[in-house]
Parts: structure tokens; C-alpha cells; sequence
């Protein structure tokens, strides 16, 4: 006998629910890949990583705003260093870390393609490697190896979000 978590049988045309198609079906007969889902332990991870990605992400800005400030003068208002921000080369480092925030909250709010557990251990990978704070690294990792110097609140909350990385 079947288990009914199963899913329906395939003439009714179900799926079992731990699986989700990857790639399209061709025309030339052949099946499209069926990936595992990510598990709810993986989503329920990778939804706090992105909270807490949010929270270094909002740490870097306002290290770099007093950074910014202390090179340049003082920025006006919020509307003109949201425009800093977007605009001024000063700030290009941070985009990777606001690029992964959006990634993770993209893929695990696509109903239509679920996030699948190997792409939930690969997210976790890239925002590993991302959040090495290495004086020889890439810009990100380099800038943030400073700001995790002069920022205790910051060293805290990467802490938290690299165990979550970590499992």
C-alpha cells in the first residue's frame, strides 16, 4: 500500500510533495528533472540568514555612512544618502551583500520554482563565502574585514548570521 504523504498517483497527474521539477519538459520526449524541495529545517534557516544578512547589510550602511562622512562631510538627509548609496561609487562594495539578501528572498518566495535543498546549501556556500572577512580578499570581504574592526555590533551580528550559515 502507498503512503498518502506520497502524493497523488501519477495519472491524476500529482507529485510527491518533497520533490520539484527542475528545467522545462522538452518536446523531444525526455523528462524534466525532478529535484528534492528544500526541507522546512533548510527554508526556516535560510529565512533567518536573510534576516540576518538584512541586519549586517544595514550595519555595513551606517558603518559606511560614518566612514563616508568622516572623508567627505556630512551627508544631508536619509533621501541623500539613499542616493549616495545607489549612485556613488564610495558605496559599489555593498551590492553584493544586497544582491544575496534579494537572491534568498526571491527564491524562497517562488511558488512557482520552490527552492530546492541543494540550492539552499549552495545559498548558504555563497553567503559563507561572501561573509569571509579576509584583508586579501575580494573588495566586499576586505571592507568588511575593516568594519567588523570598528564595529562591535556588527562583529556580533555577523557572528550570529554565520552560525546559521554554518547549520
Amino acid at each position: 500500500m502507498t503512503d498518502p504523504q506520497e502524493g497523488a498517483s501519477a495519472a491524476e497527474g500529482g507529485r510527491p510533495q518533497d520533490v520539484h521539477t527542475a528545467g522545462p519538459s522538452g518536446g523531444d520526449g525526455t523528462m524534466p528533472l525532478e529535484l528534492p524541495r528544500a526541507t522546512a529545517d533548510e527554508l526556516q534557516r535560510l529565512e533567518l540568514a536573510r534576516t540576518l544578512l538584512l541586519k549586517v547589510h544595514r550595519a555595513l550602511l551606517e558603518a559606511e555612512r560614518v566612514r563616508y562622512e568622516k572623508a567627505r562631510g556630512r551627508i544631508e538627509n536619509n533621501s541623500a544618502f539613499l542616493q549616495l548609496v545607489i549612485n556613488d561609487p564610495w558605496f559599489d562594495w555593498l551590492r553584493p551583500m544586497a544582491q544575496m539578501v534579494l537572491l534568498i528572498d526571491e527564491r524562497t518566495s517562488d511558488k512557482k520554482a520552490p527552492v530546492g535543498s541543494a540550492e539552499a546549501r549552495s545559498l548558504f556556500a555563497r553567503a559563507r563565502d561572501m561573509l569571509k572577512a579576509d584583508p586579501d580578499g575580494d573588495a566586499f570581504q576586505r571592507l568588511f574585514a575593516d568594519a567588523l574592526q570598528h564595529s562591535p555590533t556588527l562583529a556580533v551580528i555577523a557572528r550570529q548570521v554565520s552560525m546559521v550559515l554554518h547549520g
